[in-house]
């Protein structure tokens, strides 16, 4: 994409203050510390990955640290995960670090792809700008919304972004709280970009750079529902972000943070496999300023700001701590003018 640099020298210096600030702690285990990298904590403690990178379910994340390192080892994660939709389909991956089950860095990368979808947002669009009268399709360009090209999205259109996230573990243990009702709780901060161009951004009236913050709740019991282990989880987010950041941050009337609830449940059938569901607010900002020239971009921009929570039904499958595989059925309901985004969402997260 163009004007990449400074954003990259920007992740570049965000990573770089994340290490600085967690060297010291680093310095200090390796003093007399045989094992620093290790794996010492119980299966199914470092939860799978979340699409944003974050150690937690499919579609949250949650208050644990990634990876298996207890408070004097250091873990890291890698993950994949795709998800398939009726319109649309997404990638994602990335990594993560967690220093001490105490500090958690995390990256990923995401493309959501339009497929043909593109197409048809290109002649809606279209339609809207000319009055209800748009020329031949694949001939036009479409001028009044600052768009160029013979069409704008296309086939196989791609919105990318990129999220380096922190957390910290607050206080509690997950494992070893069983006898306190206190769950162990932890804070969250992503920095998101998108690689949104910039004549879209303008036309939806949305940045592409922005903040979004969390704090996370989860409590296990391990003699919970029928003598299983049982997990809950609950989250307030504090963002900006249009369908978790894909669509841009903000709209129309500013950055517009919203505070939304998310939460989690899950149930261990055994050892190895979990069975739970997850639920995450979205935000609504209005997108696509009203315009005075022909067409109705008002009912244009009502279309592509309405968002749906998102909503998932999971299992997951734990074989051994290097690898955890999952498979759940999403439903993230209204994407920029598609309803019933629903489909099947599959990850693979590897630990070491």
């Amino acid at each position: 994409m163009k004007n990449s640099s400074p954003y990259r020298k920007r992740i570049v210096a965000c990573i770089a203050g994340m290490v600085l600030v967690a060297s010291p702690l680093l310095a200090s285990a390796a003093i007399g510390q045989a094992n620093l990298f290790g794996m010492g904590r119980l299966l199914g403690t470092g939860a799978v990955t979340a699409v944003d990178g974050a150690a937690g379910g499919g579609i949250n994340p949650w208050a644990v640290i990634s990876g298996y390192g207890t408070n004097q080892q250091i873990g890291a994660t890698a993950f994949y995960s795709h998800v398939l939709l009726n319109n649309y389909n997404m990638d994602a991956y990335g990594a993560s670090v967690g220093l001490f089950n105490r500090i958690e860095l995390s990256f990923a990368r995401q493309s959501f792809s339009l497929g043909n979808t593109g197409a048809t947002l290109d002649h809606r669009i279209l339609d809207v700008a000319t009055g209800g009268n748009p020329p031949a399709y694949g001939t036009h360009t479409s001028t009044a919304l600052g768009l160029s090209g013979p069409t704008f999205f296309g086939t196989n259109y791609q919105l990318n972004q990129d999220i380096v996230g922190l957390k910290v573990r607050l206080f509690g243990n997950i494992i070893y709280d069983q006898n306190w009702w206190e769950p162990q709780v932890s804070v969250g901060v992503d920095y998101h970009h998108s690689e949104m161009p910039k004549n879209l951004a303008e036309t939806l009236h949305v940045t592409r750079n922005a903040m979004s913050y969390y704090l996370s709740a989860t409590k296990v019991w391990l003699h919970g529902i029928f003598g299983l282990t049982t997990l809950a989880d609950v989250n307030i987010q504090v963002t900006n972000a249009n369908q978790q950041g894909l669509l841009g941050f903000g709209g129309v009337n500013g950055m517009g943070y919203k505070v939304l609830p998310a939460a989690a449940v899950g149930v261990f059938l055994n050892r190895h496999v979990v069975l739970g569901g997850e639920y995450r607010a979205m935000p609504q900002n209005q997108l696509i300023a009203p315009s005075s020239g022909a067409g109705n971009f008002s009912t244009l921009g009502n279309a592509v700001s309405k968002t749906s929570a998102w909503k998932d039904v999971y299992v997951a499958w734990f074989p051994y701590k290097q690898l955890s595989l999952t498979a759940a059925y999403v439903n993230l309901g209204t994407i920029a003018t598609e309803k019933s985004q629903s489909g099947l969402y599959l990850s693979l997260t590897t630990s070491f």
